[in-house]
């Protein structure tokens, strides 16, 4: 296995999903979403997905469909929906004390987790975060755009509700 710059992946829920309940890995299926799988199949790593429904999701997890999007809840759900989300990640992962996460999610969601990561000692790479959707695609799929290194500013994406 080549070196991977990340212990833990975590990417974004979509709003295309399919019609009925299905394993978290099956049920989102925009093609940007696909991107993701792929990438994060790829490279053999821990990975989950962030639903603002169901906080963090392990990818063979049940889920039925759901419409949700982050920045239409409330404050204080979003704050605790970002403790949740790491919470979960640290019981599922185990201590996040100098692993390195990468996160491919928009920027609402982004600004409610980095938070909490870095308070439990987890170093956070946002690899794409400056990228337009059409760029991370690219990227994703081994293309050479430009990836940003280190943790870089939270991503300007659009509305991926979930």
């Amino acid at each position: 296995m080549p070196n991977v710059p990340f212990d833990l992946l975590l990417v974004t829920c979509v709003y295309e999903k399919a019609d009925g309940p299905r394993q978290a890995r099956d049920l989102y299926r925009s093609p940007y979403f696909l991107r993701l799988r792929r990438y994060a199949e790829r490279h053999g790593r821990p990975w989950f997905i962030v639903s603002a429904e169901h906080g963090l999701v392990r990818p063979d997890e049940w889920l039925a469909p759901y419409e949700r999007y982050l920045p239409d809840t409330p404050d204080w759900y979003q704050e605790v929906w970002g403790r949740w989300v790491v919470t979960r990640l640290r019981l599922l992962a185990g201590d996040l004390a100098h692993r390195t996460v990468e996160l491919h999610v928009s920027r609402p969601y982004a600004a409610r987790i980095v938070p909490w990561l870095t308070r439990v000692g987890a170093t956070v790479r946002q690899p794409v975060a400056e990228l337009s959707l059409d760029e991370q695609a690219a990227w994703l799929e081994g293309g050479s755009m430009r990836p940003a290194t280190g943790p870089g500013p939270l991503p300007r994406t659009g509305r991926t509700p979930g």
